[in-house]
């Protein structure tokens, strides 16, 4: 349990790490790009303001504010504009700002450009990346489209994102190793608490045993000297009940020490068929109608005293906790590669119960505990712990009158 503990205190924190460190480097690589892409247009707007030539002093916006282009970064700018008609037609080419680009190749990207059908936006010449801009000339039918070279922009940003990548995963691979020498440590006080239980439970067991042995004992003398009387009766209830309670309470407390347990192939078929069979009996006895749909020789992976125990704490439920005149269900099917165990039971509806918390220690749905029903609010827990540990899942649900407590192995 201390070691599930430890993985589970690891998964959570790495979990939460790397949500942090999503969010972090997504939000400043947002950021980045969008720096990027709003300078390169802002640029461009500039320029077709001018009429496609680069304007004496160049000032554009980013999310930092106001800019402006110094002389040197003035030279790096590469673009070309060109003139087109509202046919699509180029009319001429401006190539004064670019000498690396044939006129062949601006038309391409002036092609593709106009196939974006947007008035903005990146195209790709081989390994070049282009942005695009489009504009309407005053007083005119004619459209100007300028196109700059903004590869070195936008892999800066590309490689900011890959930086980014690389720090991320060795920041998770250092949490990794800090967290598995520290969980121990942070788990300790959780781990040292749970021992200290598992010890007051089982200690304090054995110790009630004792007193509770020479209370039975006494009144079954005070029985053989002056007869049995709803008094002697009555302490020997609650004895017997007395004992159930200590005896779960140490199962349970033995559960938890169990880390691991070996896992053989059981007859889960037969196991149902024999548990199903034996309170067959009290259910009738109780005036309840009882049902039974066993799929024949399916195995599951388990362990066969743990399984039979599981099955007959939630057969027991649905007889205890069934309603009077109702009926009880317990069905074993197939589905898929899994084995699905249903007990029902017919159970009043009611809107403020939360189902959920059945399977909580000492849980019981009458918050008084003077419900008739003999119980203690563990056998579920139990049986959830079994289920745990046959790696499978137990939900429980409600639907048509019934409760349907589901074991899917």
């Amino acid at each position: 349990m201390i070691r599930r503990l430890k993985i589970k205190f690891i998964v959570i924190s790495s979990l939460a790490m790397l949500l942090a460190l999503i969010l972090v480097l997504g939000v400043v690589n947002g950021i980045s790009y969008y720096n990027s892409k709003m300078e390169i247009f802002s640029l461009m707007s500039r320029i077709s303001e001018n009429g496609g030539l680069l304007p004496e002093t160049v000032e554009y916006r980013s999310i930092f504010g106001e800019a402006f282009l110094t002389e040197e970064s003035r030279f790096t700018l590469r673009f070309f504009s060109a003139v087109v008609d509202k046919d699509g037609n180029v009319i001429s080419i401006d190539r004064g700002y670019v000498s690396s680009v044939s006129e062949s190749d601006a038309r391409a990207c002036i092609e593709k450009a106009k196939l974006r059908n947007t008035d903005e936006g990146f195209v790709h010449e081989q390994t070049t990346t282009y942005a695009f801009q489009k504009t309407k000339l005053k007083n005119s039918d004619l459209s100007l489209y300028v196109i700059m070279d903004c590869t070195r922009q936008l892999r800066t940003s590309h490689m900011f994102l890959k930086f980014s990548l690389y720090i991320g995963l060795i920041s998770m691979i250092l949490l990794l190793l800090i967290l598995s020498i520290f969980s121990k440590r942070a788990v300790a006080p959780i781990a040292r608490n749970i021992e200290n239980q598992k010890m007051f439970i089982t200690n304090a067991g054995h110790e009630l045993k004792t007193p509770l042995a020479i209370i039975s004992a006494n009144t079954e003398v005070l029985e053989m000297t002056e007869g049995k009387n709803e008094w002697t009766e009555s302490t020997m209830q609650q004895v017997q009940r007395m004992s159930e309670l200590i005896s779960h309470l140490i199962t349970l407390s033995k559960l938890q020490e169990t880390d691991e347990i070996v896992l053989t192939d059981v007859n889960f078929s037969e196991v149902t068929e024999k548990v199903a069979t034996e309170f067959r009996v009290l259910a009738e006895k109780n005036g309840l109608t009882y049902e039974t749909g066993i799929a024949q020789d399916r195995h599951v992976k388990a362990d066969e005293a743990g399984l039979r125990e599981l099955v007959s704490i939630l057969v027991d439920n649905a007889v205890k906790y069934c309603t009077e005149g109702g009926t009880v269900r317990v069905n074993l099917e197939a589905k898929g590669h899994n084995t699905l165990l249903t007990v029902s039971n017919t159970y009043p509806e009611k809107s403020d119960v939360d189902y959920s918390r059945f399977f909580d220690r000492f849980y019981r749905e009458d918050e008084s505990h003077n419900s008739e029903k003999k119980g203690f609010g563990i056998g579920l827990s139990m049986a959830q712990h079994f289920v745990e540990m046959f790696k499978g899942k137990i939900h429980v649900n409600y639907k048509n009158g019934m409760i349907h407590f589901v074991v899917t192995l």
